[in-house]
């Protein structure tokens, strides 16, 4: 039985699968990225986020978040972030050992107005100590879109992030693990149909979330989209207060990359499944499946009334489950986790690439019985 743990449990997708497997049967190619698949997975990140985008890939998102923001970086400085985000509750010491700086959480109140931040969190959170030498200095904002709960920003939203941080001095990092996600709940909202939008559309979506809307850096997820392994890292270089930084960030990024044992030799393996789900529009037609079956699962929950906690933007769902219909539910084998504050007593059910609307009906019928 397939379960809703994580899309972290899922396969790989076919045209991941696909990639790996021609670049596995052409002859000789060089290593450590200079590789013909290499340059096309550039070149397909540049088309989909602009031509300025200086793109870096790694074995995992942790290697992702935590190099990312070690290339904007100095010791003495200041990472803000939500307290329930990844980089604070799943990338363990990996902060503190590249990049030197305090991390600094903003809590907010998540069951009541959602888990994204907003600018006024940002300026309670990192304007007190500027300038004070005693004090941690302004360094990185990262944020996760899609939230660790689902909820995905909105160009406008991340854009007013861009603009406060950078008037405080930050960068703008932004984990994208669930990047595919965001993109495709940014184009339902617009009428569009993710898994049939046109290339501009992706691109115009993408860039919408990303480099038009101030992001300095992009964490930008393969292995939750249905990649074996590997993410990429995105630079952009931002106009205004924050000007030259992601040029900088590009120029450190190989040697932090080298340092923390994530150049890979047969690069090929990582960068191939990258442009060849970017290039057949798969990455955003997987996460779109992904999001259509959370919201067949939330409404089917709806319907014997267990309701979402939080919005249903991508492919999770967070809901409390009564008693009986967990112990249920986990007796029939359908596998989730917990999520959140214990205290809540909310699970996370996940949707992945290949998730059918037979695993979702399943678990849905299993739900209707114990009710």
């Amino acid at each position: 039985m397939r379960t809703f743990r994580s899309d972290n449990n899922a396969g790989v997708c076919p045209e991941a699968l696909d990639a790996m497997l021609a670049a596995a049967r052409d002859d000789h190619a060089m290593g450590y990225g200079g590789d013909g698949a290499t340059d096309r997975a550039v070149a397909a990140f540049r088309a989909l986020l602009g031509d300025s985008a200086r793109v870096f890939f790694v074995g995992t998102g942790t290697a992702a978040n935590t190099l990312a923001i070690a290339a904007m970086t100095r010791p003495w400085q200041r990472v803000l972030g939500h307290a329930h985000s990844h980089w604070n509750d799943d990338e363990s010491t990996a902060p503190e050992l590249f990049t030197g700086c305090r991390t600094t959480l903003i809590h907010t109140e998540a069951l009541q107005r959602g888990s994204r931040l907003t600018p006024d969190d940002i300026r309670r959170a990192g304007a007190a100590t500027r300038g004070d030498v005693h004090q941690p200095q302004p360094g990185v904002l990262t944020i996760s879109n899609p939230t660790e709960f689902g909820e995905a920003y909105t160009p406008e939203q991340t854009a007013a992030l861009a603009r406060e941080a950078h008037a405080l001095g930050y960068r703008l990092h932004v984990d994208g693990a669930r990047f595919a996600n965001a993109v495709a709940a940014s184009l339902s909202a617009k009428g569009i149909d993710p898994a049939r939008a046109s290339a501009s559309d992706a691109a115009n979506a993408a860039r919408a979330l990303s480099a038009d809307a101030g992001v300095d850096a992009l964490s930008f997820g393969g292995t939750k989209n249905g990649l074996a392994l590997g993410e990429a890292v995105v630079f952009f270089d931002q106009p205004g207060p924050t000007r030259g930084a992601g040029a900088q960030a590009a120029h450190d990024f190989p040697y932090l990359r080298k340092r923390a044992g994530h150049l890979l030799s047969k690069h090929r393996f990582v960068s191939a499944p990258f442009a060849a789900t970017i290039e057949s529009g798969a990455w955003l037609r997987h996460a779109a499946h992904a999001n259509a079956m959370a919201a067949r699962l939330a409404e089917g929950l709806r319907g014997i009334e267990v309701a979402a906690v939080f919005p249903v933007d991508v492919n999770a769902v967070f809901v409390r489950l009564p008693p009986h219909i967990d112990a249920a539910l986990k007796a029939a084998g359908h596998g989730y986790y917990g999520f959140g504050d214990p205290a809540w007593g909310v699970s996370r059910l996940m949707c992945s690439f290949d998730t059918t609307a037979a695993d979702v009906d399943a678990l849905l019928a299993d739900a209707r019985t114990a009710r």
